[in-house]
């Protein structure tokens, strides 16, 4: 069986679920191939099973993809991930080439642009813009074979009434990549956080607890993808400046490695539906080097973690300062050994790319 993953990642995107999954253990059980979509490159490409396409055809991609010479009835499955426009046409192409389609949802971007526009006061329109798009969504989706949510929450509260199947793909780790940080003592308690930086996950408040602490011995890593907005949010911290450094890469390896040097992942995100609804996808970036987290005290994150594997904090300035300044006076063995009592717990409870491919090609041989 074959299946085509339209993604919405551009060229050399290094997304877990991505490569470890589809493009590696799904690949034990299936031929997969995934396109990605470039703003650079004019023409089409193929590289090994990837299949690269100029973003200007995204409009009409199964089209677009046929006239390049991929046999778009070869395939049984197309699964098309987070785009509305593509689902839309990856759906009126289902039965002439005879395809079941699945739609994979990694993050509910409709809803974080919803919040986005309230707390920007944008008005009523544009809220009412965003609720009729979600509606839209949702009717599309229902007629997809399989819609893939993060997890069954994501599901109830962001795309309600759907008849369709539901299968969840949560992130998760690759068993073949995890690692063990190496045990690291200089009186320096290091933390790092990966991930976005916009307004609605209010970072302000974890600076304004590392403000309060700024005699201790603590440094802060920022990992981004994109350098907007990261600096003017830091220019009021002059008092902590020196204690944090600002990497911008998304690079895997790199990514690793700087998670590797620290003692403590921030996962602490305001208590929300938006964030409540799955494990943050930067959890298993820790975990994956087995290094522990701090983390918002959710159901979510209690239901995965136990007190002997991560931190938990209500998402309040002096809460996160009070446990902050627990966990710079810890030994770092004992990091560690929750950072590895974590990460087996995480692949334990199924959170293992493995598992998971095996049980889907399961789930699609019986559609």
């Amino acid at each position: 069986m074959k299946l085509l993953y339209i993604t919405d990642q551009e060229e050399y995107s290094e997304h877990g679920t991505i490569g470890s999954f589809f493009h590696g253990y799904l690949k034990q059980y299936l031929h997969v191939n995934v396109v990605y979509f470039t703003k650079y490159k004019h023409s089409f490409q193929v590289k090994e099973d990837d299949f690269i396409v100029p973003i200007q055809y995204d409009n009409d991609i199964i089209a677009y993809l046929q006239e390049q010479s991929v046999a778009i009835d070869s395939y049984q499955f197309v699964f098309v991930r987070n785009v509305q426009k593509i689902l839309k046409t990856v759906l009126k192409y289902r039965d002439f080439y005879n395809y079941k389609v699945g739609f994979r949802a990694s993050f509910a971007k409709s809803t974080q642009a919803y919040e986005m526009a309230k707390r920007e006061g944008s008005g009523l329109m544009k809220q009412m813009q965003v609720a009729f798009g979600n509606w839209t969504k949702n009717r599309l989706i229902n007629e997809v074979d399989l819609f893939m949510p993060t997890s069954l929450q994501m599901q109830r509260l962001f795309y309600p009434n759907l008849t369709c199947e539901t299968y969840p793909l949560a992130n998760a780790l690759d068993p073949k990549t995890v690692t063990v940080r190496p045990l690291r003592d200089d009186g320096v308690c290091r933390f790092i956080y990966v991930g976005s930086l916009d307004a609605l996950r209010e970072f302000e408040v974890v600076l304004d607890a590392f403000e309060s602490l700024a005699s201790l011995p603590w440094h802060l890593v920022l990992l981004v993808r994109s350098p907007e907005g990261v600096e003017q949010m830091l220019q009021p911290y002059r008092l902590i400046h020196e204690k944090i450094d600002v990497i911008y890469t998304d690079e895997r390896d790199a990514m690793n490695e700087e998670i590797a040097r620290c003692d403590v992942g921030l996962a602490l995100l305001p208590q929300c539906d938006l964030y409540n609804n799955a494990l943050a996808s930067k959890i298993f970036d820790y975990y994956g080097c087995a290094v522990v987290a701090l983390l918002s005290d959710t159901e979510t994150n209690r239901d995965a973690f136990g007190d002997n594997e991560a931190f938990f904090t209500p998402f309040e300035k002096e809460r996160i300062s009070v446990l902050l300044e627990q966990v710079i006076q810890m030994p770092q063995e004992h990091l560690v050994e929750m950072g590895k009592a974590g990460q087996k717990k995480l692949l334990d409870s199924g959170y293992d790319y493995e598992v998971m491919a095996e049980a889907l090609f399961k789930t699609l041989a019986r559609l």
